[in-house]
């Protein structure tokens, strides 16, 4: 499970790059929303939900008009 560094980055990507992460992340995304409705083992569904709240934070920041 990730952990708050509290270190920032500056990452510049180009249109191609920055549609192809929104599409790797939107399909993460996917994927772990479907795997947190499979699994029965309440510890390993909350390490699910929150990598769900990681990866939905990266695309809001991604998608935020100012990327």
């Amino acid at each position: 499970m990730a952990t708050s560094t509290g270190r920032s980055f500056t990452l510049i990507l180009s249109e191609e790059e920055h549609a192809e992460l929104l599409g790797l992340l939107d399909q993460a995304l996917r994927d772990t929303h479907v795997e947190a409705r499979r699994t029965e083992t309440p510890d390993y569904q909350a390490e699910v939900h929150q990598e769900e709240v990681i990866l939905r934070g990266l695309l809001d920041k991604l998608r935020s008009p100012s990327c």
